[in-house]
């Protein structure tokens, strides 16, 4: 596992051991970024990478120039191997690592806060499609959420869906929050 592209391009990072977390493939994490860099310029972005596992998506984003990153996940092996990747990478790295349920960590936060939120849950876990609404209002206007998932999973329509891009197993949905959404 590397990072794609940016100041630390082609650095690895270190990749988890066991089943316990599944990292999004290089491939998946670059048409991904593709994506997300043609919609928003992470210079400077407030970026929430959730879920986080080794910490990949929220490296890729601190690569491509966002200032401040959060990594949430409720395991504190996760944890660890995001803060060491984050470590091998830049020592100062602007990173948060929280140790908490997604969820519980949204209503924590005040709203209009991120720029980009990036979300892979386990695949088989329930309740990924109320993710949706929480997050949404945690954005700046133009922020984008990000929600990778199984392929199988048929989550329900939404104004803020912007497209659904499948990866072989994996499908990855981009929500937009425009100006006009910002009071809703």
């Amino acid at each position: 596992m590397r990072i794609i592209a940016g100041r630390f391009k082609r650095r690895s990072l270190t990749s988890p051991s066991g089943n316990a977390i599944r990292p999004t493939t290089d491939r998946t994490r670059e048409s991904m970024f593709n994506v997300i860099t043609s919609r928003l310029d992470l210079e400077g972005a407030i970026v929430a990478d959730l879920f986080c596992g080794s910490g990949s998506l929220g490296l890729e984003a601190y690569s491509r120039g966002a200032s401040r990153i959060e990594f949430v996940d409720r395991e504190s092996s996760s944890l660890s191997l995001a803060r060491n990747n984050a470590l091998t990478l830049d020592e100062h790295a602007p990173c948060r690592f929280i140790r908490s349920d997604a969820r519980a960590w949204a209503s924590s936060q005040p709203s209009a806060t991120y720029d980009l939120i990036l979300a892979d849950p386990p695949y088989h876990a329930e309740g990924v499609d109320s993710l949706i609404d929480v997050m949404l209002p945690l954005l700046k206007a133009d922020g984008l959420f990000i929600l990778e998932h199984d392929r199988s999973l048929r989550l329900p329509q939404h104004a803020a869906l912007e497209d659904v891009r499948t990866y072989g197993k994996t499908a990855v949905a981009i929500y937009h929050k425009t100006s006009t959404d910002v009071d809703a």
